[in-house]
């Protein structure tokens, strides 16, 4: 009963907020703008998000393997379509998550559930990181002069070090391979905001980039907590209040928004093709990479 009361509120926050969102601004222009979009690069935006999910599914077995889990990184990408299914369609927040667990405490049973929480978390907390880490940087474009974002270098170093004895005491493991896993974490990122860069050339806007990039990277920091079905509400309120401190069209940035969640909604669906499809066969062993 608990699931479905989390199911009923999550879904009761997301109406909540497109009717909150959708309220403040002109539909008619958020229509408009859909309608005259360049239909060729709205298809090619799918491509770079394709390629972040894929680098964020080499970032987890990346990890695994360094903790000797044999997940290959076909095996990897299998398990992170479905997660991405399982976590935009089912009860509770962590769905996707709590769908990795089970499966690799299934297929990896030595290695104890405990380990395996550490990972995932240490998953998160790198994708995390990056985006915190990317959203500064580029925040530091955006209010050139104030003096609360000239601060953001100065926290970079103790910021790293927190990192590193973090990880050092909680998952030593990750330690050699820290490194790649930020690597893969900021492809992750960057291709995302080159798949929204795709969908504000498609609706013909060319200026103010680093200022939607913010938007968008501050509204995924947002969906990290799992208020809504996918972030979907939760983004566009970001977007539209974002769009208001940093003087760029409201209509517009709630548009990228709803364009990106469609994209992030379509490619989930595509996992119910594997949930559907799969027999009992385990998830594929490790292929030396």
């Amino acid at each position: 009963m608990m699931k479905y009361l989390k199911w009923l509120l999550k879904l009761s926050i997301t109406v909540a907020l497109l009717w909150w969102v959708f309220s403040r601004i002109d539909l008619e222009s958020v229509s408009q703008a859909i309608d005259k979009a360049d239909k060729w690069l709205l298809a090619l935006a799918f491509v770079p998000y394709l390629a972040s999910r894929i680098t964020a599914a080499v970032r987890l077995t990346t990890i695994l393997q360094a903790h000797e889990i044999g997940l290959s990184h076909y095996g990897g990408l299998h398990l992170h379509w479905i997660s991405m299914f399982y976590g935009m369609f089912l009860p509770g927040g962590l769905g996707g998550d709590a769908c990795k667990l089970l499966r690799l405490k299934q297929q990896f049973p030595a290695h104890g559930t405990m380990l395996i929480t550490r990972i995932l978390l240490w998953d998160r907390i790198i994708g995390f990181v990056m985006l915190g880490l990317l959203a500064g940087l580029i925040g530091m474009v955006s209010f050139y002069g104030n003096p609360f974002i000239a601060a953001i270098p100065a926290l970079a170093l103790p910021g790293a070090g927190v990192l590193w004895w973090s990880a050092k005491k909680w998952l030593p493991g990750i330690i050699p391979v820290l490194g790649r896993t930020l690597l893969l974490s900021f492809g992750t990122q960057v291709f995302q905001i080159i798949c929204t860069g795709f969908l504000l050339y498609s609706m013909g806007e060319t200026s103010h980039w680093a200022d939607y990039a913010l938007l968008f990277l501050l509204s995924s920091i947002a969906t990290v907590f799992p208020l809504s079905f996918g972030g979907i509400g939760v983004r566009e309120l970001v977007y539209l209040r974002g769009s208001v401190l940093l003087g760029v069209s409201e209509p517009i940035a709630v548009t990228v928004s709803v364009l990106f969640d469609i994209i992030v909604t379509a490619t989930a669906v595509t996992g119910a093709a594997l949930v559907i499809g799969e027999r009992s066969e385990a998830l594929p062993a490790a292929d030396g990479h």
